[in-house]
This record gives structure tokens, sequence and C-alpha cells, in this order.
């Protein structure tokens, strides 16, 4: 059975006797996925009536982390009798893209690239490609049709930009009219060519926009734009410098050899199937951020004007000898059918028995029973789909987008398309709201609604609470705070997480915030000792459940945008780690504090009315589930999660840094003051790398790793600096600088790792699981340190650390202690550095990819590129890699690669010449 993508992967559901299976998803984004609201039983009833087939079947085959998806029952079905072979994509590099962003393709063994064919009827065969100067006149000749027919100005050397096909999000036209206005004015002889119909609301706003360039006047001659289907004329191909291509996927890519085959060069991104034919390709470093696409788009549209005219006729002539034969293509698909028989037939070998159907079905009379059902539910109702309300969540149409962003952008001129349509279907949801107290919660204040700032602000004041009741002089009790509170929350923190799963989000958010008020009450009473333990691990683990739904109301947008904000809110909240520790050692000042428990109260109960006045979309998002399957193939988590456990072995040298400092020969004068100072020392480097990630989100990617990965632990360093000082009192200065550097070195490294964990993660429900988990075992560390340093040392280390003589032998026994764990945490991180870039889901950083850049000589001098980009058929041999052998781009000037065999033909063009390539013939920016 070969399956045609998505469309009909369910057919897999309804047979009773396996067969072998090839899928070819020839767009990997659609899935024919539903995920307007977490599927549950009630949508998995009407999903049967409709599909002829059990609730039960229906959860267990269709739903993945709480969406519906056409597609996985036939990768489940590859799974359980092909041995996972038989999935496979367009291309080589989108197959590894696909499997390496798409969750419902992990743990498939493969998923195999076959490249798709071009029919030779495409090609330009009125001229002969060989005859340089024939073709040369003709193009000339339909350069002046083109510019005469679409009012360009009548210019032989203008260099004439175009982009032809559905505008829409995945085809990056919204970039196009991003960077258009610089373009045209940058650079007077660019011209541009628009045609194509709009398929929603980005391809909406890219028309907005080029309308109100057109209106403006100032491009007249320059600008042709055509926002719907029209039928172009031949000569518009071999007219066109440069095709257009900034997609954000690309399967395969049919446009870009239609132009090439007539001499067009490629502008646009290495995504996908692109990178095939000679062009200025930019690497996408962080795809969620439209300012570093636009500005990549920008380096590849400068690097196509400023290259020579001798340079563009080499990448033509590369380009009309390419070729994809259809043969080729055939023995890839025979290829691949072989393959899947014999794992299948391999499979059947193991279990011969006949396959009974899956789920509640036991026999044949039961589907032909539910199949006369269905047929009756269709004659009585004379074809239609059972009546009723609408179980799913409707979001707005495209012509409804479309509307809306036309009406928004009459009023407004956003920096990207993203934004406005963020805003847009914000709006939406906000209008369907009967409350206007809900409306008003839903406001955006600073880019995000007010009931998103409240989660935050409830996440960062979850230590305050703890720290209150901890200050009470009854209740600090070494064991109980050191051992049973950590367990305490590892076990409820599991409790809270399974909770989400059955529970609305603004109801159970409501629920934790009133539990503080159990703490809070904690100092008027005297409990015992595991009481206050128990309460605090209780409470004070239901501090994740904001963190999970945290920026709920912001995730439509720049996703980057989320993973900056949400670290900037854990990175803030171990700030208060300080003031903590000041807290629980001045039962005077908690005492001194009792008078001020109306604002805390205030604190609990206001928050807790406004979850329950939540909109609907903090009200229907549970937790599909939890499970951590999907782990194994984000190795960079693994090793982040682990050496996040292993730091924290270290708690007890980090909570004994500030009773350390309060020791003699050192006078501490005011501890509230020098806490308070800690608190801001770290969060003002953390708000200037927030502004280094959004100003320059191109370099994010190395900022993010060189923070969360390289930086030493701060306790180490803590425990360091004490180490060293001296006995003298002199010394406080320099000690105190130490201290506070490691914080903040500290907090950037906190902040960057959260960032770098939700780039990574790819899901809000990924995200949960990965936290959850890694929480867990944290706090059981944290509760093992305790009990280790104890069994070490024979002495309860925090008790006796006023027998200690000076702060440095203490600090010798916590340096021991934190050398052991966050040295291997650093190694463990060190290890994640190398995953990063290959798992982050904005840079889709493939194996192909990195070969590319290699091949094309990327950093390395004039030479060194010449060579790497074949300056004769030896050396191309000898640079590319297997993976390379069907020709992912063609960096020489007539070196057109062939897709089947792999050899690379520099023969046919008399200017592949060391000196052209050279002159850098494919730029990469």
């Amino acid at each position: 059975y070969h399956c045609p993508d998505f469309h009909a992967a369910m057919a897999v559901m309804y047979i009773e006797e396996p067969l072998p299976v090839i899928v070819v998803l020839h767009n990997a984004e659609y899935q024919g996925a539903i995920s307007t609201q977490n599927m549950g039983k009630h949508e998995a009833k009407h999903f049967g009536d409709i599909f002829n087939l059990p609730p039960e079947r229906i959860i267990q085959e269709t739903f993945i982390e709480g969406k519906f998806c056409m597609l996985k029952p036939v990768v489940d079905f590859a799974r359980e009798h092909q041995e996972g072979y038989g999935i496979c994509a367009v291309s080589r590099n989108y197959a590894l893209e696909a499997s390496q962003k798409h969750s419902v393709l992990w743990g498939l063994p493969e998923v195999r690239g076959i490249e798709n064919c071009m029919p030779e009827s495409e090609r330009l065969v009125a001229i002969d490609s060989a005859d340089e100067d024939a073709y040369a006149k003709s193009r000339a000749v339909a350069k002046r049709f083109i510019q005469e027919k679409f009012g360009l100005t009548q210019d032989p050397d203008a260099r004439l930009f175009v982009f032809l096909g559905r505008w829409v999000k995945q085809k990056g036209v919204d970039y196009i009219a991003d960077v258009t206005e610089w373009m045209l004015r940058t650079y007077k002889n660019a011209q541009l060519v628009m045609i194509g119909p709009v398929g929603d609301s980005y391809g909406s706003y890219a028309r907005a926009k080029f309308d109100r360039l057109k209106r403006s006047g100032r491009f007249e001659g320059s600008l042709f734009v055509h926002a719907d289907f029209l039928e172009v004329p031949r000569e518009l191909k071999l007219a066109c410098d440069f095709c257009l291509m900034p997609s954000r996927d690309e399967p395969f890519g049919y446009v870009d050899i239609e132009f090439a085959w007539f001499g067009a060069a490629i502008v646009g991104s290495l995504r996908g199937g692109l990178g095939k034919l000679p062009g200025f390709y930019f690497q996408i470093l962080n795809a969620d951020s439209s300012e570093h696409m636009q500005t990549a788009l920008r380096k590849s549209i400068s690097a196509a004007m400023k290259a020579k005219p001798e340079t563009l006729a080499a990448m033509s002539a590369s380009a009309r000898a390419s070729t994809f034969p259809v043969t080729g293509w055939q023995r890839e698909v025979m290829g691949i059918y072989q393959l899947t028989l014999s794992k299948f037939y391999s499979q059947a070998s193991v279990v011969p028995e006949p396959r009974t159907p899956r789920g509640p079905f036991s026999a044949r009379g039961s589907i032909s029973a539910r199949s006369q059902r269905g047929s009756q539910l269709s004659d009585d109702r004379h074809g239609c789909l059972p009546a009723g309300d609408e179980f799913l969540h409707q979001e707005a149409s495209e012509a409804e987008m479309q509307a809306l962003v036309d009406a928004k952008l009459a009023s407004c001129n956003p920096r990207c398309a993203a934004d406005i349509i963020e805003e847009v279907e914000w709006e939406r949801e906000l209008s369907q709201e009967k409350s206007c107290l809900t409306r008003a919660l839903g406001k955006k204040v600073l880019g995000a609604p007010v009931l998103d700032w409240i989660t935050c602000l409830s996440y960062i004041s979850g230590p305050l609470v703890a720290a209150l009741a901890m200050g009470h002089a009854e209740l600090r009790d070494e064991l109980a705070a050191a051992v049973e509170w950590p367990c305490a929350e590892a076990a409820a923190l599991l409790a809270w997480t399974l909770c989400a799963c059955v529970a609305p989000p603004n109801l159970l958010m409501a629920v934790a915030l009133l539990a503080r008020v159990l703490p809070l009450s904690l100092p008027f009473f005297d409990a015992p000792a595991w009481f206050v333990a128990l309460v605090l691990g209780v409470v004070g683990s239901s501090d994740y459940l904001f963190l999970y739904y945290s920026f709920m109301g912001s995730s439509v947008g720049d996703v980057s945008r989320l993973a900056i904000r949400t670290g900037f809110i854990m990175a803030l909240r171990k700030q208060w780690e300080p003031l903590h520790a000041l807290l629980t050692q001045n039962p005077h000042f908690v005492e001194s504090s009792l008078e001020m428990y109306g604002a805390p109260l205030l604190l609990v109960i206001l928050p807790a009315f406004a979850m329950l006045q939540a909109p609907k979309l903090y009200r229907v998002f549970r937790v599909p589930g939890f499970s951590l399957s999907w782990v194994r193939k984000l190795r960079f988590l693994m090793l982040f999660g682990a050496a996040t456990v292993l730091e924290a072995f270290a708690q007890t040298s980090d909570a004994a840094i500030l009773a350390m400092r309060q020791m003699q020969p050192f006078d501490l004068q005011s501890s509230h003051t020098y806490c308070l100072l800690l608190a801001v020392a770290a969060a003002l480097p953390m708000l200037l790398l927030g502004h280094i990630l959004r100003r320059f989100p191109s370099y994010a990617v190395v900022v993010v790793k060189a923070f969360a990965c390289w930086s030493l632990p701060a306790t180490v360093l803590q425990c360091w600096a004490q180490v060293e000082v001296d006995r003298a009192q002199n010394l406080v200065r320099g000690l105190d600088a130490l201290i506070f550097a490691s914080v903040v070195v500290g907090a950037l490294a906190v902040y960057a790792a959260a960032v770098a964990v939700l780039a990574t993660v790819g899901s809000r429900w990924r995200f949960v699981s990965y936290a959850c988990i890694v929480g867990i075992l944290s706090h059981l560390a944290r509760a093992s340190s305790f009990v280790i340093v104890g069994a070490v040392f024979g002495e309860d280390i925090f008790n006796s650390a006023a027998s200690y003589t000076w702060p440095a032998q203490l600090a010798r026994r916590m340096l021991l202690v934190a050398i052991p764990a966050c040295g291997s945490a650093l190694l463990f991180r060190l290890l994640a550095f190398f995953y990063f870039e290959k798992e982050a889901t904005g840079m889709l950083n493939t194996q192909m990819n990195r070969d590319l850049v290699r091949l094309a000589g990327i950093g390395k001098p004039k030479a060194a590129r010449a060579k790497a980009a074949c300056a004769d058929n030896t050396s191309a041999r000898e640079l590319s890699l297997p993976k390379l052998e069907r020709g992912a781009a063609r960096f020489a000037g007539g070196a057109a690669q062939n897709r089947i065999s792999g050899s690379t033909n520099c023969s046919s063009s008399q200017s592949a010449s060391p000196t052209a390539t050279d002159k850098q013939i494919v730029s990469w920016v």
C-alpha cells in the first residue's frame, strides 16, 4: 500500500490482515492534525462517529500530545509490522528535518528521503543552452517583454527578482514584504514581481504591505504585484535573474527548478529541499525570530545584487545543465519497496498468525456490525454526519483571518507578520468572552495579557511564602528543612502534574494560590516540624503550575520571545533565594513583618479570583498526558537534565554561603541590604541578556550556548572565594566582589539554560513532562546532599558551623561537597553543547546542511573556497560526502551535479574555472 501523505493514512485502521505499507510525506507540517483544543474522551466519541471507529481506538491510535493526528496510525503501523521502516519524504534533507522536528516520527530508525523528479518537458528547449550568445539574446528579449507587460522600467541591466507561488506562511512571503521597501530603496536597479494567490493570514499581511507600497508611488516601475492566480507568460522564467524562495519549510521545491532550468539563480533559505541549485542561500539560525529571518534575507539579496555578471553567467549555465530524471526516482521508490517488503516479511515470519483487528474488535463480525450501523446512519440522514452541537473549538477561517488582518493593517504598521497575527487571534478570542473582567484580564500590557503577568508574579513570589513560614523560630528544624521538605516537594510535584492532566488550568492555579494561606498561617501557631515540612513541600511544588502555564496568551507568535520571557522569570525567581535565606535566619524580622500579612493575603486571594475569571484559553488546555518517551530523541535535554540534577547535590554548599559571610572576622552590617543587592546585581545582567537575545537574534544561539553550557557553577565560585580569602578583615571587599560576580554568572547561566531547554523541547506539554521529572529528581538530590554531608563528615554541618574558627575552614568542606557534583554537572553540560544546534527546533541544523556549509567553504580563504566549490571533477568527488551524492547543492559555475548518479559534471560549462569559483559563485549568508 503506497500511502500518499496523511490524507489516506487512517486506512490502516480498517484493514484486518496486515500488508506492507510505505508513506511519502509531501508536507509533514500538516499531518491532518487538529489542535484547537486538547482532545479527550468527549472528542474521541465524535471522531468515532465520523470515522466509524470505536472511541478507544481513536484515543489510542490518533491522539498525540493532546491533538488529533491522521498521520499517527500509519506511523504506528510501520513500527509494529515493519520495524519502523517505510516512512519517506520527498527530499533527503527534508526527511532529516522532519524526523528531527515532528514528534510523531521520533523513534523511527529512519525517514527515507526520495528525491523528486522533474519532467524534461519543463526545460527550456527552444534555445540551445550550449550557445551562450543565443541564450543571452533570448533572455534580453524576454526581459524587455516582461518589463513592458508588467509596467516595469525598461532597463536591460536591471536585476529582476520573481516570487511565483502561494502566498502562505510556509513560503515566507511575509519576509519578502518586510524587506521589499529596503531592497528597492537600496538597489535602484532591482525590480520585483510578486504573483500568486493569498492562502492564509500571512499572505494577507504581505498583500496589505505591498498595496501600501504601491499606493505610496515611490517604486513605480520597480514593483509589480498580482495577489491572485495569473497565467504567466513563459518569458517570465527566462527573464528572471533571481527566484525568491525564503521558505520556512520546503519539502522539495519545484519552482526553483522551473526557474533554474531557464537560467535563474535562487535567493532563499537553506531549508528542506532547497539548496539543490546554484543560488544565494542563508542558513537559518533562529527560525522562530522574524528579525533574524529578515536580516538573513537582506544579506542574501545584497550578495545577489553585488554578484558580478560573469559569476551569474556561470551559475546560470550550471542551473540549466542540472537534471532530475524520472528513472532515478523510480529506482529509489523500488528500493524503499524492497526494503519495506523485507522488513515486513521478516517480522511476519516471527509472528506468522494472521493479524486480528486492534482495539476492542476481536472478530470480523464486529467491524461488519459497526459498518452496518454506519450505513444505517448514512441512509437515515441522507449522507450527512451526525447532527448536534459543534464539538470542536472553531478557529477563525482563513477568509475571516484575512479580513481581520487587513482591517488591523489599515490602522498600524507592524514590524512583522507574527506580531499582528498574534494580536488579531488574541483579540478574536477575547471578543467571544462575555465578562468585562475576563476581557480586562486578557488585555495586553508590555506584549502579554494581564493574566500572564499575574501568573508570572505568582510563580516568582512562591519562595516568599516559604520564607515567611520558615522564619518562625519554632520551625527551624534542620532535618525537616533539609530532608523532609524536598522529599515532600518531590512527591507533591508528581501529584500536581497528574492533576494538571485532568483539571482545567485556571481552576488548578486558583487552588494552588488559595493553598498558600496554609503556610502563611503557620507562624501563628505551633506545629510539628514534619507537618511544616509537609505543608511547605506540597504548597511549594504547586509553583510549577504557574511555570507550566506561563505566557499562554503570548504563545501564538514568535516562539523565541516566549522562551526569553519564560527563562527570565525562572532566573528571576532564583534570585529570591538570598532573601529566602535572610528571612529564615532572622525570625525577629519575620515576627515584625506579621503586621504586613494583609499584603501577602491580597497577593493570594486577588490572583486566585483572577484565575477563576480567566479567558477560555486558560480553561480548556489541560496537560494532554505525562510521557517521557520522546526524551531519548533529544540528547541535549537528557544531558542537560542530568547536569541540573547533579548540581542539586551541591545544595548544602549553596545554602551555607550567607552563613559563612556573617562569620568572624567578617562583619556584615546589614544582611537585608546585602541580600537585596545580590538580587539586584543578578537582575540587571539578566535584563541586559534578554535585550541582547531580542535585539540580535542571529547571535542568540551563540550567546545561549555559551552561558548555558560553559558557565562554571556559581556554587563552586562562591566556595572557592571563601577558601582563598585571608583571615584579615581588609579583604572583605574582594570577597564580596567575587561573591557578587558568581551570583551574576549563576543567574545568567540559569537564564540561558531555561531558554536553551525551551528552544529544544519544542512543545509546552513536553516541557511539562521534562520540568516535572527533572524537578522531582532535583528535590530528591537536595535531600540526599544533606544526608551525604552528614555521613561523610560525621556531623551536622550547619549546627556545628559556629565551632569553626575561620570561614575558610567551613568553606573547604563546602568546596569538597560542591566539586564532585558541580564538576560532573559541568561535564554533562559540555557534552550537551554539541547537541544543541542539532536539536533546537528553531535551527534544524541537519547533517546535510553542515556538509553543505563545509563544501561551500564557509570561513575559508578564497583559495580554499575555490577548491571546495569544485574546480574540477576530482576535487568535487573528494569533498562530497556520501550523503551529498545525490546533489544537495551546486556550488560551482557549470558544476551540475546529477541527482541520481551522484556524478558532478564540471565539463559542461567552459566558465567553470577556478577564477569564477573564486568569486563566490554560491554565496552563503
